[in-house]
């Protein structure tokens, strides 16, 4: 029997196993029940069920009610089943899941035969036995795949989430690892899952057998932890078949086509980066092994102030003077522009580790199965950022590292309850360290270019102030999960509960040795700063969190057609960590700073999946699944994030005792003359105290600050619901997917400041009537610095903020997807669309223009109202397949602000007033503005019109529509005269910005496919006229620019060289060696001559179609002619495939327990060819036989077989592990690809 179960198996592993999506759960369970043609139960029914993508085999045995159970740990959901019983006729056919089913349901019914005929399983053929498997509950659930991702990206699990419509990536910050938005929300409200439990991984191996889904609306209550979306990643169950790949990427500067300024400001890099797989099984059925790994060295040119040509300086902002007479001045005032020889270039070191480890005894009536997985990544740059605007002294090195490993147990207990079992511990460390141990500075420059433009740039010099810090966490978890199943599988009832210990080691000391702002160049020769800061303690602290949770959940399958799945979860955290109580914060502001959030929390949800109808697509074998016409998910439910673990960290230092984090502010005259000679020779001498001296003492400050929690203060919440619709339509011409989703985000954090006097001591009447909080003595009039003091309640504290959770957002967000349902080797497409409406409350401290204490709704920035996500891709000539990948979003919202502080409160939170040229008192001010509506662009010339002689509203202005793009360029080996499973393949980011670079030159750029943050600091404070109560401004004339020339943001185009190959042997030679092992070299029975004659004589281990599309004769409404025309070709392929086939099977029959494996397939291999000579013989005209219609309703297992650069793909049989795009129609091992298509189509023939 596993003879023809592994070539079957083997065949529909090409078409099926790649496509598997992720579910909840990590162990698939098959229940079902097996009867007689009498409708009684059959005792002793031997029931295999074996995996699509492995060929893993688990067996049971049905009990006194015909009833059996078998689990697969990690499951695909997608398998074949198979029943034998002595005295009835062999059954077989496929059950799948499409995500979220609770239960595969395989219920048989059994016929009686007077002989049992081992060669061949049969079916009745006016049915089909299938399982209508239920699919994602929510809909919402997106899978992820590396295909849409540029070279540099795969891997990254962050940029896999942000491929998906609807997402946005949220870029980290020098170095830190990047993260994702949904529905408009902060990156902290998401999860990442590593096969079920809390991972801080942020990078994988590109080639790792992983399974990568976002879902933002579960309603099984068993996944937690998030208010956002959950990113899950789940390893694939264990494979029979040995495979050994690896993968090259190289980069090089040759390689890379950018502008002149690009070029000069360090665009162009080297890169390597060497990954490869080695996954199979040490003992066959039993235990397995998969291992992934991934090194590289990337290396850019670091370009510096101090080797920057005029252009790249001027791209920059500040011109070639400006930085001479800041490193002369520098060089007169000692200060360091390196540490030792200048770096020449920025180095990137980074590597990954993944392995998983199974064992799986195939007899599962138990359940039991046990795994391992280990995974580990390191990231080390030097320096962490880019330095056009730092000297190279201010920058450091940070190192980043994370491991963890997971043991996992299932097994049932009593022989009632299905448990799961989770041991898992992760940790990891994050360690910057600075390369001068110095005091900060930093020094606005203004520039004036000879084009007569301008920049605004503020340079940093000294010792970094936050690269002298470490993080360390680690975190032990356990999960459980009960299962049990009603008799007649209607009910899984789950109870989930999950225990997890989270600590933290951090030495977050920033800005120990102070830092000097200077308004100008001149001030900084004249030792005159604007304001000198210092954190006068350390801030090194660790604490830990309990994290709990319980579920109970049920899946109830109230019909064939509807399931429901509902329930409640329970959700708690324990803080270790509590604040000093400080009595005088109470007596003051009447709260105490003692309270820990420690809360619990309930989030019921409710969900269901409602099939109808029968897919148009007739099944692609006997017992194939067929899915329904289209299924409707929806539900509504409560998903709570986790507070962070090191939350009250700013709490327990920040209490305003003696004992807590003490800090100096001067400002202005307060500010003490740096002696930067001195500091290098003695740190003791950098000052930890204002200046004194006359009108000082209301400029300079001690006061600490104060952080603390609200006692209403709670995690951040969503209530959520979603309606989803998915099927074929247009006559199966398309596949289609629409969605809508609403989420109320409640608990949105937001923080006040109890010391805050919103008491306005005079209005800026210039300015629409601002209010200002301190009297105008408390401005200097020579920088316009102010010094908060006076809107103070008590002088015994700076800033007292209170963590409040009491703002909302509201995202309302419809998604389609579009995508062939038609089988192509030539073509490919998928098309989505999203709206995104996401408004927030924002609170006056975070942006204002009046009140700091009011709470008004905006626009989010966080999310596109707009965005397109599409692929397409083409096959040239069956030799070169390109493939394009293209996300088109609407420009991003930024704000008209201010830099710096003008209301008092002490915040740089200030909304400009956009001055009106026609009126403004300020000569230079009306010049400036008419020279940037001159020339800014038009979103942006609109926003400031509309708001001319008026306050700015929050996120009013909005960027040009951003288009990004990658390509992929495959070459057909077997058109290059290469071995087939080695692929080579160039990946190609921004091809837009090559087509930018052909249309304009390289000296017109408009930066297609370049995605620019635009700078929103509209206004500049330069001094403040006390006599006329108003403000000096500089007008930033890049405000809004999203110009090349005045970004120093680039995205060239860079093609990546990709090699894959395949090194281990061929899945159909693996497949072919344990069929005729079995009985030889292994145990289990000789495979025989009539059952090799069965496999191979009538199909060639292949699908016949023919055959199939006679037997759905009545679905495909055939013509009397069109059948007889098909029968004819049909008895014509078989005679020949008999005659083909024949020699070989009585050879493989009588052979000797040794025999010579190189021998025997290559026999085999011979009449594979022959068999695939047939069929594209044949594939003319079968092609000319079937109508459009008729096609469309071929899957692609069938449609394939009638596709000649398939057939042509396929020939040799050297399918293995590295995917050949020009096997599969462009999909990832799927034919047909089509972004998700299916049925039949014609094309290549």
């Amino acid at each position: 029997m596993r003879s023809w179960r592994l070539t079957f198996l083997f065949v529909l592993s090409l078409f099926i196993g790649a496509a598997t999506r992720v579910g909840a759960q990590t162990v698939d369970v098959i229940r079902g029940r097996v009867t007689g043609p009498d409708s009684l139960a059959i005792q002793g029914v031997r029931v295999v069920v074996t995996s699509l993508s492995g060929a893993v085999n688990r067996e049971a045995r049905t009990d006194r009610n015909g009833r059996f159970t078998v689990t697969f740990p990690n499951g695909e959901g997608d398998y074949f089943v198979t029943y034998t019983y002595l005295g009835y006729a062999p059954r077989r056919f496929e059950i799948k899941r499409a995500a979220d089913e609770d239960i595969l349901i395989a219920d048989a019914r059994m016929s009686k035969t007077t002989e049992l005929d081992a060669m061949r399983i049969s079916a009745p053929r006016d049915r089909v036995n299938r399982v209508e498997a239920n699919a994602d509950i929510s809909g919402t659930e997106k899978t992820a795949s590396v295909s849409a991702l540029s070279a540099a990206d795969m891997g990254n699990l962050a940029a896999m989430a942000a491929s998906l419509p609807g997402v946005t990536l949220i870029p980290g910050a020098d170095g830190d690892p990047s993260g994702f938005s949904v529905l408009g929300l902060s990156a902290d409200q998401n999860s990442t899952t590593l096969n079920g439990q809390n991972s801080s991984a942020s990078d994988l191996p590109r080639d790792a057998a992983l399974s990568v889904a976002l879902n933002t609306g579960t309603y099984d209550v068993s996944r937690g932890g998030f208010s956002g979306g959950q990113l899950s990643v789940r390893t694939r169950s264990g494979t029979n078949f040995k495979i050994r790949t690896m993968s090259l990427n190289l980069d090089a500067p040759q390689l890379q086509w950018s502008d002149a300024a690009g070029r000069a400001l360090g665009q162009q890099y080297t890169n390597i980066s060497l990954g490869g797989l080695a996954s199979g099984a040490f003992t066959l059925d039993k235990s397995f092994y998969s291992v992934s790994y991934q090194l590289g060295r990337k290396s850019n040119p670091l370009s510096t102030l101090l080797n920057m040509d005029p252009l790249a300086l001027q791209t920059t902002g500040v011109s070639a003077d400006s930085v001479t007479r800041l490193l002369g001045i520098m060089a007169l005032k000692g200060i360091p522009t390196t540490v030792g020889a200048a770096p020449s270039h920025k180095l990137t070191d980074s590597g990954s580790l993944l392995g998983t480890f199974d064992l799986t005894p195939p007899t599962s009536f138990s359940g039991t199965a046990l795994n391992l997985t280990v995974n580990a990544s390191w990231n080390k740059a030097s320096p962490v950022s880019n330095l056009q605007t730092e000297m190279p002294a201010h920058n450091g090195e940070r190192t980043t590292m994370n491991g963890g490993i997971q043991a996992r147990h299932s097994g049932y207990l009593f022989s009632l309850l299905l448990s799961e079992s989770t041991i898992g511990y992760n940790t990891s460390r994050n360690a910057s360290e600075p390369y001068l141990l110095e005091p900060s500075g930093s020094v606005r420059i203004n520039s004036t270019f000879a084009d007569g433009t301008n920049g605004l740039k503020t340079i940093a010099f000294g010792g970094s102030p936050n690269l002298n810090s470490s993080n360390q966490t680690a975190s032990a978890q356990f999960t459980n999960q009960l299962s049990w199943f009603s008799e007649n599988n209607k009910h899984r009832v789950k109870l989930s509960t999950e225990l997890r210990r989270d600590s933290y080691d951090q030495d977050a000391t920033t800005n120990a040795l102070g830092a000097f702002s200077f308004n100008s160049l001149t001030d900084l020769a004249n030792g005159t700063p604007s304001s000198f800061t210092r954190t006068l303690s350390p801030r090194t602290r660790n604490g830990s969190q309990l994290v709990g949770a319980m579920a109970l959940g049920d899946s109830y399958r109230q019909s064939q057609e509807l399931q429901i799945q509902y329930g409640l979860r329970i959700d708690g955290n324990q803080l270790s960590a509590t604040p000093t109580l400080n009595p005088g914060l109470q007596s003051i502001y009447g709260v105490s700073n003692s309270y820990v959030p420690n809360r619990l929390y309930a989030s019921p949800r409710i969900g269901f999946a409602y099939t109808y109808g029968t897919s148009q697509q007739i099944p692609g074998f006997e017992g194939a699944f067929r899915g329904p016409r289209a299924v409707i998910r929806g539900g509504i439910g409560i998903f709570q994030n986790t507070p962070a673990t090191t939350l009250m960290t700013g709490a327990v230092d920040n209490t305003g005792l003696p004992s807590a984090v003490q800090q100096v502010t001067c400002v202005g005259v307060a500010a003490p003359s740096p002696d930067w000679q001195g500091y290098l020779s003695h740190s003791s001498a950098i000052p930890n105290t204002c200046a004194t001296g006359a009108g000082s003492s209301g400029f300079s400050s001690t006061a600490p600050n104060v952080s603390m929690f609200a006692k209403d203060y709670e995690a951040q919440r969503s209530l959520r619901a979603n309606l989803n619709w998915a099927g074929p339509i247009l006559n199966n011409r398309f596949s289609a997917t629409f969605d809508v989703t609403y989420s109320n985000n409640m608990n949105q954090p937001g923080n006040v400041d109890l010391n805050f006097l919103p008491t306005t001591q005079f209005s800026l009447t210039s300015e629409g009537g601002r209010p200002v909080f301190v009297a105008p003595t408390s401005i200097v009039a020579a920088s316009g610095a102010i010094s908060a003091a006076g809107s103070r309640v008590s002088p015994l504290y700076n800033r007292v903020n209170q963590a409040r959770s009491d703002l909302r957002s509201e995202s309302r967000q419809f998604t389609m997807r579009l995508s062939p349902a038609t089988f192509s080797t030539t073509w490919s497409w998928s098309l989505n669309y999203v709206f995104s409406d996401v408004q927030e409350q924002v609170r006056g401290f975070t942006s204002t223009v009046g009140n700091p204490l009011s709470v008004d709704w905006y626009r989010s920035a966080n999310a596109s109202r707009h965005q397109i996500v599409y692929s397409l891709g083409y096959n040239f000539f069956d030799a070169v397949r390109v493939t394009w990948n293209g996300n088109v979003r609407s420009g991003n919202l930024f704000t008209p602000m201010i830099s710096g502080d003008v209301n008092g409160d002490g915040y740089s939170n200030d909304r400009a007033f956009v001055p009106n040229p026609s009126t403004a008192t300020d000569t230079a001010v009306a010049t400036s503005m008419r020279q940037l509506l001159a020339s800014a662009s038009g979103n942006v010339k609109s926003c400031l019109q509309k708001q001319l002689g008026a306050l700015a509203t929050r996120n009013s202005c909005e960027g040009p529509i951003t288009h990004t793009a990658n390509m992929q360029i495959s070459f057909n080996p077997l058109k290059l005269g290469l071995p087939q499973r080695a692929i080579i393949s160039f990946s190609v980011s921004n091809p837009l910005g090559a087509a930018d670079l052909i249309l304009h030159g390289e000296n017109k750029l408009q930066g297609w496919g370049t995605t620019v943050q635009p700078d929103q600091s509209l206004l500049y404070v330069r001094g403040f006229d006390p006599a006329t109560q108003r403000f000096k401004y500089e007008v930033n004339q890049r405000f809004g620019s999203t110009s090349l020339a005045f970004n120093t943001v680039r995205t060239p185009v860079i093609v990546t060289a990709m090699m894959r190959f395949d090194l281990g042997p061929t899945r159909e030679k693996q497949s072919l060696i344990q069929q005729l092992n079995a009985g030889r070299r292994s145990g289990g029975q000789k495979v025989t001559e009539a059952v090799l004659r069965a496999t191979y004589a009538s199909s060639g281990g292949l699908v016949n179609p023919i055959s199939t599309i006679l037997r759905q004769a009545d679905s495909l409404k055939l013509t009397g002619p069109q059948a007889d025309s098909l029968a004819t070709l049909n008895r014509w392929y078989i005679v020949r495939m008999d005659s083909a086939w024949s020699p070989v099977t009585k050879y493989l029959a009588a052979l000797p327990n040794e025999y010579d494996d190189a021998d025997v397939y290559e026999r085999y291999l011979t009449a594979r060819k022959k068999t695939v000579d047939l069929l594209i013989k044949l594939s003319k005209p079968l092609n000319g036989l079937l109508t459009p219609e008729q096609y469309r309703m071929l899957p692609a297992i069938v449609a394939s077989y009638l596709d000649t650069r398939y057939l042509q793909g396929i020939r040799n049989g050297t399918a293995g592990g590295a995917q050949n795009p020009f096997n599969s129609g462009g999909g990832a091992g799927i034919p047909g690809g089509g972004g998700g298509g299916g049925g039949g189509g014609r094309s290549g023939n």
